[in-house]
């Protein structure tokens, strides 16, 4: 085949890029839940014929090995003989897509001349898919057929006409159908979006270039990223961490375990000695923990590159069926994203000795999922508010982590800003502050999660929480030492005892009730005692860190009225320190 010319590889790789963009603008802009137009829990991508990624919007990351599992499946349930133009697919089946039934993927076949030649797709969280409660997020199930709707690669549309019984099974099994199917049509048209900004490209400079140029776009990235793997020293690595528990086994930790091997410029990550599929609803289907090694893998290589197929190419994973990543029916799959965010600090973990200059250590660990519903007093009318939270992130071996932003598998996304949740909802948020000390301290300090408090407004409400990371810290590295954890603590009333929740499905809050968030923080790196005491007195004044935490912790002392430094006191902490060590 004749070899395109370099320029023209740009362009068109960057025009796919683009249409992948619009995509998501286009979505954004016509949902109708906070959950899709604010936190932006969704994500969008361009497909070859074979399902291969050629270009993605960025979104959430976890997404990046999973979004073309599900057209993989349609293509095997479906057939390609059977896909028309104008036809558009929907599934949310856990043990082919990975996630969990809110994740709705939509996706339609790209035509030119009356030929496949790809696919747009998109994915989004639903507010509701039925279930047991609202929200489609339960830490009490213990099978699929309790968390609502499933749907396995049905065909939306066909060759262009709505499919209404299909519409119909919708609309009656889920509990906010007018949103959700706005949300549906929001979708499609982002699908819509793609597929002509696709054979628009392919009608300019023709199939044969287009293609030839997505060739080239994936041996470019893939010898790129083989370049960074060839980097890390060869050998294998290992680490292994815990989840909490399951929320049905409480006090019953999941291992996750990681065995990484490195030989030349290819990678192997084998989950197969990690937990199998529990009882709870943390599993996810193999496709997810395909993507979480996925994410980790483009974080230590090519972060800064546009994720395609070539990125992965370098890239094994063994993961044999029935684990907690690679779950198998009816393994409940709501909480499918607590297991992947541990995992993926994990495998950082596993390369910590290897590749230290690039490792941080581990951050808060979890989305922590606050849904909260009832029916609003001043209309009467059901709402549900969901959305994650923001915790702290590990420091690195050359700065302080990063405070309060989503976890690392949930990419873009973000909480409600507080003006929308009170104007929306019958909510009022009490505080929205950093949480002081939450920090693993070191020589650079892990970054801080926060707190966030709503005050539940004249009726009585409902609370399904799920937060990960309350039992095991997220730890240090080289010396530094673990953040606190991420919990939940609800104050009914003024003279009643607070309440500590991390895992509960439907729980019962009454009027003028609080629900108070405290996300984790990021753990530290180094040792805290080699923290420049300077920047120790910054951190108290800025509110980050307690004087008690900067004595007992860093070995500084500071006077709390001054915010001065004692030196003297100071230096003989540091030496008790130093003598201790020895």
């Amino acid at each position: 085949m004749r070899k395109v010319d370099p320029v023209t590889v740009e362009i068109v790789r960057n025009a796919l890029v683009a249409a992948a963009d619009e995509m998501k603008i286009n979505l954004a802009r016509t949902a109708y839940s906070t959950i899709i137009y604010e936190v932006l829990d969704f994500s969008v991508g361009i497909f070859d014929g074979d399902a291969n990624i050629i270009a993605q919007a960025s979104g959430l990351p976890l997404f990046l090995g999973n979004l073309g599992a599900a057209i993989e499946d349609g293509i095997k349930v479906i057939g390609k003989d059977n896909l028309k133009r104008g036809d558009v697919v929907v599934t949310n089946d856990p043990y082919t897509t990975g996630t969990h039934l809110c994740d709705m993927t939509i996706y339609s076949p790209v035509f030119f001349e009356a030929e496949l030649v790809g696919f747009a797709a998109t994915r989004a969280h639903w507010l509701d898919v039925g279930g047991k409660g609202p929200g489609g997020w339960f830490t009490d199930s213990t099978e699929v057929y309790q968390e609502g709707l499933r749907l396995r690669s049905v065909k939306l549309y066909d060759r262009g006409k709505p499919n209404e019984d299909v519409l119909r099974i919708i609309r009656h099994n889920i509990r906010f159908p007018d949103s959700s199917l706005g949300d549906m049509r929001a979708q499609v048209a982002a699908c819509r979006t793609g597929e002509r900004r696709f054979a628009d490209l392919i009608k300019k400079y023709g199939k044969q270039t287009v293609f030839r140029c997505i060739d080239e776009i994936f041996r470019h990235d893939e010898l790129l990223t083989r370049s960074e793997v060839d980097k890390i020293p060869d050998g294998t690595y290992e680490a292994d961490s815990f989840l909490d528990d399951d929320g049905i086994d409480f006090g019953k930790p999941i291992q996750v375990k990681v065995r990484l091997k490195v030989d030349g410029s290819e990678m192997t990550i084998d989950l197969s000695e990690s937990s199998r599929q529990v009882k709870g609803s943390v599993n996810s289907g193999l496709a997810s923990g395909v993507s979480a090694c996925r994410v980790a893998f483009k974080c230590i290589t090519t972060p800064f590159l546009p994720v395609n197929q070539g990125s992965f190419k370098p890239l094994n994973v063994v993961l044999p069926l029935g684990t907690v990543f690679s779950a198998v029916e009816p393994a409940p799959c709501s909480t499918y994203g607590l297991p992947l965010m541990t995992l993926i600090d994990t495998i950082f973990k596993a390369l910590a000795s290897a590749i230290p200059d690039k490792i941080p250590a581990a951050h808060y660990g979890d989305v922590c999922a606050t849904f909260i519903y009832g029916s609003d007093p001043r209309n009467n009318r059901p709402y549900l508010q969901v959305e994650p939270e923001g915790g702290g992130w590990g420091a690195r071996p050359f700065e302080d982590g990063e405070n309060v932003l989503i976890a690392i598998a949930d990419g873009d996304t973000y909480n409600v800003p507080v003006e929308i949740v009170e104007t929306r909802y019958p909510l009022m948020i009490e505080e929205y502050s950093l949480r002081q000390d939450s920090g693993g301290p070191g020589r650079f300090r892990g970054g801080l999660g926060h707190i966030r408090t709503y005050r539940i407004l004249d009726h009585d409400a409902g609370i399904t929480v799920s937060y990960e990371r309350s039992k095991c810290s997220p730890w240090g590295l080289f010396g530094g030492k673990p953040a606190k954890v991420n919990q939940v603590i609800v104050k009914q009333t003024e003279t009643e005892p607070e309440i500590v929740l991390n895992k509960a499905t439907n729980f019962r809050l009454k009027p003028s009730s609080r629900l108070v968030c405290l996300t984790g923080g990021g753990g530290g790196y180094g040792n805290p005692f080699e923290r420049n005491p300077e920047l120790v007195r910054l951190d108290v004044l800025r509110g980050y860190v307690s004087i008690k935490s900067a004595r007992e912790d860093y070995g500084v002392v500071i006077d709390h009225e001054s915010f001065e430094i004692d030196w003297i006191k100071t230096k003989e902490l540091k030496q008790i320190a130093h003598k201790m060590e020895v």
